[in-house]
């Protein structure tokens, strides 16, 4: 019998805890050494640049495709596309903008990576998840003079009247003015992931001054487009009981996201299968 087999169910466990710690602690010491490669350079800050972030296997490149797609048809005005990655495999209209996986517990925690000032980027950055489906003109993202850091009204307003916390799923903001939420990480990562995720951290340090995209501009494909009435667990996964192929969004609505089950491609419903490609 192994010396690991003769430990006790709680001993296992404070095992496992103390390897996530020290593997924590490890990525703690190393993320201030990470490099940008000094010829991805974008030089014109009248034109903007959509980013994007794909580190791990969750997301395949053709969510990436699928959002260069959907940005094309649905942008008007001159732009650049990045996508932060630790994958290097180019990716045709991306630039890719490669660093290592910082070896996070929790994956999504690479988003706070955007806010750091020496990424090779500026002007206005126009982030969106690969889990979003644009399916009317997003310039009004881009013109409207909502503030100098724009997030979402977090979706859970659908069922609180008073609620207050961001989405993180589409933001705006000019490269190198938010380098604080990045700053303040990078000193104690660590101590930052005691919260949830990325997300909450960046709401903790810009609540202060964060504005909102307008509610009907962006919307829950599962919550405001349909309704959580609709869905069940299927296999392990939440699903629509049933397709819908007669949705329609609100008029004012271009972008709808996909927080949480089901994903784009999990969804068979007209509007997304016509408009995530």
């Amino acid at each position: 019998m192994s010396n690991q087999e003769e430990l006790t169910k709680e001993q296992r466990r404070a095992l496992k805890a103390a390897k996530r710690l020290a593997k924590a602690e490890k990525f703690s010491n190393e993320i201030k050494s990470v490099e940008y490669p000094q010829h991805f350079n974008f030089t014109d800050s009248n034109r903007p640049t959509i980013l994007c972030v794909r580190f791990g296997n969750r997301y395949g490149t053709e969510y990436v495709e699928r959002l260069r797609n959907m940005v094309s048809r649905n942008l008007s005005i001159p732009y650049n596309m990045a996508c932060l990655t630790d994958d290097p495999k180019p990716i045709e209209g991306v630039q890719t903008l490669y660093q290592p996986n910082a070896g996070y517990l929790k994956g999504w925690w690479h988003k706070v990576h955007m806010f750091d000032p020496s990424l090779p980027l500026i002007g206005k950055i126009l982030y969106f998840d690969l889990d979003v489906v644009i399916h009317r003109p997003i310039d009004k993202l881009l013109t409207a003079n909502l503030g100098s850091f724009v997030a979402i009204h977090d979706f859970n307003r659908k069922f609180f009247s008073n609620w207050s916390h961001m989405n993180s799923s589409v933001m705006l903001w000019t490269h190198g003015e938010q380098r604080h939420i990045w700053e303040s990480f990078s000193q104690n990562p660590k101590e930052a992931q005691r919260l949830p995720g990325d997300q909450d951290y960046i709401w903790k340090i810009s609540r202060s001054y964060v504005k909102f995209w307008p509610k009907d501009w962006i919307q829950s494909y599962k919550w405001e487009i349909r309704s959580r009435d609709q869905l069940i667990v299927r296999n392990g996964k939440r699903q629509f009981r049933t397709d819908d192929h007669d949705i329609e969004p609100d008029k004012d609505c271009c972008v709808t996201v996909f927080h949480g089950d089901p994903k784009p491609q999990d969804v068979k419903d007209k509007f997304v299968v016509d408009n995530w490609c």
